[in-house]
């Protein structure tokens, strides 16, 4: 299992090394057009900055060295770039073949992956992390019955706005919207009870 681990490690570092090279070259102009337009610096700037840090990371993950630490800031920059995919998602921008809400909604779905993918295989994710998450996201869905309800019901309705609202978007979105609601609503819960404490 660690040999394996290492290898699925390599490959991702790889492929980082791979993709950054694409933001500094022929897909500079692509990956621009992922850039949310909220953002405080130009897109050229958000494309060159993330394929240099794309690069370091994919080189680290391929030395194998400080795997843990390695693994983390990885993870962390799949979340900090997820901003991205939901613009291209929400905006209907065509970009890498992604013409289409249905193909944007699968990438959606791989942004996840990736940040399980870098925890796993640089050991950062201890074993036995996928079972815990999977036995508390079933204990705080049937905790908090009503706010899934609500999350699955905002889910549902929202895509029956998008052009190609089929179930593979619905099921995504639903699955998004009901975990925000979820979160959400745990928290408040929490800060509800933190007051009369």
């Amino acid at each position: 299992m660690k040999k394996f681990r290492q290898v699925l490690q390599i490959l991702l570092g790889s492929v980082l090394i791979y993709t950054g090279i694409q933001h500094l070259t022929s897909s500079r102009q692509e990956f621009q057009a992922q850039v949310p337009s909220w953002t405080p610096f130009s897109p050229d700037f958000i494309v060159l900055a993330s394929g240099i840090v794309e690069i370091i990371l994919g080189l680290a993950l391929v030395s194998l060295q400080r795997r843990r630490e390695v693994g983390i800031a990885t993870a962390l920059f799949f979340v900090a770039i997820f901003p991205g995919n939901i613009s291209q998602f929400v905006n209907g921008i065509d970009a890498f073949g992604l013409n289409s809400d249905r193909a944007r909604a699968i990438r959606l779905l791989f942004q996840p992956l990736l940040v399980l993918w870098a925890l796993w295989s640089t050991t950062a994710l201890p074993e036995g992390s996928l079972r815990k998450i999977l036995l508390l996201s079933r204990e705080t869905f049937s905790r908090n019955k009503f706010a899934a309800f609500v999350g699955f019901l905002t889910g549902g309705v929202g895509t029956r706005f998008l052009e190609d609202g089929n179930l593979l978007i619905t099921s995504v979105l639903t699955l998004v919207s009901t975990t925000t609601t979820l979160l959400i609503w745990v928290r408040l819960k929490k800060l509800k009870n933190s007051y009369k404490n």
